[in-house]
């Protein structure tokens, strides 16, 4: 009897070892046959903006590398939030993706609450370019220097308006800072992405933009007066930074790729190489040089460990600053 139940043991042991291998298997070759069919990448920003240009500008390269169609659909609004919202719902097979910025994860959700968990909803796959983020004036503007606002706003409390592409995101966080630093009040004004926030400073419907590139000032079309930057900007040498303030707040945003939590790492791995080899096509850099941005190659756990430091150091600066108690969306 012990040696019919012993046998009996063996051969469960033995179906569910080799149940084990096949499912093994069927997700390793799952894996080297990625991509089987057309990806879709979500835009969480508005068209025409930085980010929905640069990953216009990457999928190409990445298109190529990969041997299928991606196509990139607008999923705007809420800082990006929107769309990241709606990619944590997708199944982690690596078909749905999500073009956006760290803002999302590190910032936003620490002043409102989200229905994805920022550290804990997401794959993390590959950052591809640095911010390079100022405050616009349209060129008549009367405002010639950065202080010269700030003096004009601490004469006419509330009467200084700019825009950005969305509340709580680092370019308001950052003109939020300064207003208490200096002891001012200005308004803000927020919009759904970059482009229609530049297109209101443009209008003259607001006096600034606090922008996430500085690509019109490199055209022209607009003036910079402050990078919001810890270094220097090359490009443009002589507009002070926000650090040559003394205010001790920049930033550091980067443009990524995300997928939904729990996405095969075989995959990630297809899409990091992919992503890096898109890096060195013309379309490419032609976009670099068009928007003035920092090319990175930041893969999937490096990229990770950077938004873990991002929220704990996010969290410290901001109740330091006193405009955080605690965050509104707990991390995982």
């Amino acid at each position: 009897m012990e040696d019919e139940e012993m046998t009996a043991r063996c051969r469960i042991l033995s179906w569910t070892v080799s149940a084990l291998v096949l499912v093994a298997a069927f997700a390793t070759g799952a894996a080297a046959e990625y991509p089987e069919k057309p990806i879709t990448m979500y835009c969480v920003f508005s068209p025409g903006g930085t980010v929905d240009t640069s990953i216009r500008a990457l999928v190409p390269g990445a298109e190529q590398a990969l041997g299928q169609n991606i196509t990139v659909v607008t999923k705007d609004g809420g800082t990006g939030t929107v769309g990241l919202a709606l990619l944590a719902e997708q199944k982690p097979d690596g078909y749905t993706l999500a073009s956006g910025t760290s803002t999302a994860i590190v910032r936003v959700p620490l002043a409102r609450k989200m229905t994805y968990k920022p550290l804990g909803s997401f794959t993390f796959v590959y950052a591809y370019a640095a911010v390079a983020s100022g405050l616009l004036v349209r060129p008549e503007s009367p405002f010639k220097t950065f202080k010269e606002m700030v003096e004009y706003a601490r004469q006419n409390p509330g009467k200084v308006t700019y825009s950005t592409m969305g509340a709580g995101s680092p370019l308001h966080v950052i003109m939020e800072v300064i207003a208490m630093k200096e002891k001012i009040k200005w308004t803000h004004v927020p919009y759904k992405g970059t482009a229609p926030a530049e297109t209101a400073a443009l209008g003259g419907h607001v006096d600034a933009v606090s922008a996430g590139d500085v690509n019109k000032a490199l055209s022209g079309q607009m003036r910079c007066l402050l990078m919001h930057t810890k270094e220097k900007y090359a490009r443009l040498p002589d507009v002070p930074t926000t650090t040559d303030l003394g205010y001790d707040y920049y930033n550091d945003t980067l443009i990524s790729v995300y997928g939904p939590a729990g996405m095969d790492p075989a995959v990630v791995k297809k899409l990091e190489d992919a992503f890096a080899k898109a890096q060195e096509t013309p379309a490419w850099k032609q976009w670099l040089e068009q928007f003035g941005l920092v090319s990175i190659n930041m893969r999937s756990g490096e990229y990770t460990k950077f938004l873990e430091k991002g929220w704990e150091k996010e969290i410290e600066i901001q109740k330091a600053l006193g405009v955080l108690k605690e965050p509104a969306t707990p991390p995982k």
